[in-house]
């Protein structure tokens, strides 16, 4: 008999994810924080691109641990270390290389949190609802979001930053939890090293490059556009956090099921296009009104985009590499965080912001037309099934 995917493995483990992703929600007040602290968006760039740089370094080699078992042990661990790491935060009162060590820490946490959660759908979703499993699996990191923005906002008013950092200390402790009650998936493999030359294939390369571009504009969305907000002096950041988790969780319930039936190639392209269409908006926005529709746009692409890449991905790879693909995805897609927040920081501080989020837009658009001229199936896109 099947495994039926809703059981209480899942569950658990979108239980975890939904109070780790409440823990990252935190940090996309941290560029604020830095800022006060006169810190400038290039080194605000790079301070962010830290984290996920390290979190890119090692997803390679925690994917080949986690394909052999042992992925509820790397939730666990990824939990705890983000807990740990979050301490320091409380006593940072001034710029200096210690908030990059700070960032070492967490960008490892995040690494093995992250690899192992989608490892551990991918060894667990059937073939023909792998699109449904991981969009699904998104709402554990929207919902959060969703109300992150306006929860942290009010932290901070009620306990200042320090307030904010213990409690996601705290919370990051208690996602650790979770995973305790899940059973280690049985399927496993034993991939060499040298097996990650084979996703540097075209198969593979053309969609996380994709997944690459879509990590760059994220990237500078969520790295400044706080910054923008508090420059301009627009709205409530939680305005834009709530529209834009909304619209993913609309898109993974609602239309939870259409990443399966449409050919993954084709939903890809639209989800660029939309995505880069909100980003080109932001310079313009002038009040809350504005950044609801920029954040309904871009959010619906995302919604559509990261589980479409990721299926498409997992349905070339198959079971036995479905972990080790996961890993090389997500490194894909932190990398372009990692590029986009660093470069991206230096463009805003120099160029100012329109420039800025007219240059994400443009390179979210290049994605879209690399991966449509580029992708071997693009044009003969056929509706998804089973990798081999």
């Amino acid at each position: 008999m099947p495994r039926s995917l809703y059981d209480r493995d899942y569950l658990l483990l979108n239980a975890s994810n939904f109070m780790y992703s409440l823990y990252a929600t935190v940090f996309i007040f941290l560029p604020p924080f830095l800022y006060r602290l006169n810190v400038r968006e290039g080194e605000i760039g790079l301070i962010m691109a830290t984290g996920t740089l390290v979190s890119v370094a090692l997803k390679p080699v925690n994917g080949l641990f986690v394909d052999r078992g042992g992925r509820t042990a790397f939730l666990v661990s990824g939990a705890l270390l983000a807990s740990a790491s979050t301490i320091p935060w409380l006593f940072v009162t001034e710029r200096g290389a210690h908030l990059f060590a700070i960032r070492i820490f967490q960008g490892a946490a995040y690494s093995f949190f992250a690899t192992a959660s989608y490892a551990y759908i991918a060894a667990v979703a059937p073939a023909d609802r792998r699109g449904e499993a991981l969009g699904v699996f998104g709402l554990s990191f929207f919902l959060p979001t969703a109300v992150g923005g306006w929860l942290g906002e009010w932290m901070i008013g009620w306990a200042g930053f320090h307030g904010l950092f213990l409690s996601a200390s705290i919370i990051a402790f208690l996602s650790g939890i979770f995973p305790l009650g899940m059973r280690e998936p049985g399927v496993a493999s034993r991939l060499s090293p040298s097996s990650l030359l084979e996703f540097l294939s075209r198969s593979y390369l053309i969609p996380n490059s994709a997944g690459f571009l879509f990590g760059m504009a994220f990237g500078s969305l969520f790295t400044f556009l706080p910054v923008f907000l508090l420059i301009r002096k627009i709205s409530s950041l939680g305005v834009f956090l709530f529209v834009y988790a909304l619209s993913v969780i609309g898109t993974r319930t609602l239309a939870r099921k259409l990443a399966d039936r449409m050919p993954r190639e084709r939903l890809c392209l639209i989800s660029l296009l939309l995505l880069g269409a909100g980003i080109l908006a932001v310079p313009f926005i002038a009040g809350p009104v504005g950044l609801a529709l920029v954040a309904m746009v871009s959010g619906t692409g995302h919604g559509f985009l990261f589980p479409s890449l990721a299926a498409l991905i997992l349905d070339r790879a198959g079971k036995e590499k479905s972990g080790m693909a996961m890993a090389m995805f997500t490194g894909a897609f932190d990398m372009g965080l990692v590029i986009g927040a660093a470069a991206f920081g230096f463009v805003a501080e120099h160029m100012g912001y329109g420039v800025m989020f007219f240059s994400a837009a443009g390179i979210t658009a290049a994605g879209a037309l690399f991966f449509f001229t580029q992708d071997p199936a693009f044009r003969k896109a056929s509706p998804p099934g089973p990798g081999p």
